[in-house]
């Protein structure tokens, strides 16, 4: 049976970036079935559908900003208990190495499925990785682009904590978040969003750098929701004594006139938008995503603030599930790439047993992981 949690944990943040995981699990899937097919996608599958564009283009924007605000929210007491020194060499195990070895050796493994899964003569993998994924055109994180990104956030905080540890602290007298003040980051949000548009498409990818990937209208919007989740945590949102209680009701009555809103003005954005257009865009995007982003936190916080085994083998394992989901994924998706199968039910069972494999390996990994010695 679950707990209710007497303690100062949150379990429902650690609920929530599971859930959040397993989400990126069924977008990154749906990806292979979307009409008209994505070619840069690693894996498009034989039956698509138009019907993938919705769930697509809205999960699109609140998955990741969700992740790096429970990562802002769990950085300062983390780094303020443990010291500069002792904090990073954990990142170091924790983020760099992953990041690293995941785009050195992972990121070509994924990338190479374009070219096996859509040709009978696919290059030599080792030539593939030796003369084709480092040039420009090809090269890319995968998914690996949040941990780089993660990692950049982090040294930009322990530089802070450096300099300044005093704007670090925990306020004396935390002030609960106004309207005025979501009204302030949505246009911070929004700002941050069209300035990349006005010279690049809102969906391009940037990863000429080699040392960092990242969309360049979603990295000012990355960064804020992460310096969004310090706030958080220096203003106590969710300590037991704290003040501030968001409203599910309220959020959700913003959240579906702003899901509604979005979808449609999204999909019917034309495909050389106009400086107007593209403010639009930008300004539905963040509403849309601030909207979702605490509709989740009010959800989460009133109905999945427990601990059951399910839920705290999935918080556990979640990380790890992240990093492994593709290298599952994929595989599954070659597998029935051809079968002439009608598209929906095609789609759930792959992501069913996606699913299924991914949390098994998680766990599995997981486990063998804490068997390790631990770094000094």
């Amino acid at each position: 049976m679950p707990h209710a949690n007497p303690s100062r944990r949150l379990y429902f943040l650690d609920n929530l970036r599971a859930a959040v995981i397993l989400l990126v699990i069924v977008f990154h899937i749906a990806l292979g079935y979307m009409a008209p097919p994505l070619a840069w996608w690693y894996v498009v599958d034989s039956q698509t559908s138009a019907a993938f564009i919705p769930f697509i283009v809205t999960v699109d924007v609140f998955i990741m900003p969700v992740m790096f605000w429970i990562a802002g929210y769990f950085t300062l007491p983390v780094l303020q208990r443990k010291g500069i020194g002792s904090f990073f060499r954990d990142k170091l195990y924790r983020i760099a190495l992953p990041w690293v070895g995941g785009v050195l050796v992972l990121a070509p493994a994924i990338t190479y499925m374009i070219w096996f899964s859509r040709s009978d003569t696919p290059p030599p993998y080792l030539y593939f990785w030796q003369n084709l994924f480092f040039t420009p055109q090809v090269f890319n994180h995968a998914h690996f682009w949040f941990l780089g990104l993660l990692l950049y956030f982090y040294f930009f905080v322990g530089l802070l904590q450096a300099l300044r540890p005093n704007w670090l602290q925990k306020a004396a007298n935390p002030v609960p978040p106004s309207a005025s003040f979501f009204c302030c980051f949505t246009l911070l949000c929004s700002a941050a969003f069209f300035t990349p548009t006005l010279f690049l498409p809102a969906d391009t990818w940037f990863s000429k750098l080699y040392i960092v990937s990242f969309q360049p209208a979603r990295l000012g919007i990355c960064f804020l929701y992460f310096l969004l989740g310090l706030h958080g945590w220096r203003h106590s949102w969710f300590a037991p004594a704290s003040a501030y209680r968001p409203s599910l009701r309220n959020w959700l009555l913003l959240a579906v006139p702003a899901t509604l809103l979005f979808t449609l003005y999204r999909l019917g954005l034309p495909a050389a938008p106009t400086v107007l257009f593209k403010a639009g865009h930008a300004l539905l995007h963040s509403i849309f995503c601030l909207s979702l982003f605490m509709t989740l936190l009010c959800l989460f916080q009133r109905y999945l603030n427990s601990s059951s085994v399910i839920w705290r083998n999935l918080a556990a394992s979640s990380y790890v599930i992240y990093i492994l989901h593709q290298l599952i994924v994929l595989p599954v998706a070659y597998t029935v790439q051809k079968w002439n199968f009608p598209v929906l039910p095609k789609y759930f069972l792959v992501c069913a047993v996606c699913l299924l494999l991914c949390c098994a390996a998680g766990y599995a990994a997981t486990r063998l992981l804490a068997r390790l010695p631990k770094p000094n």
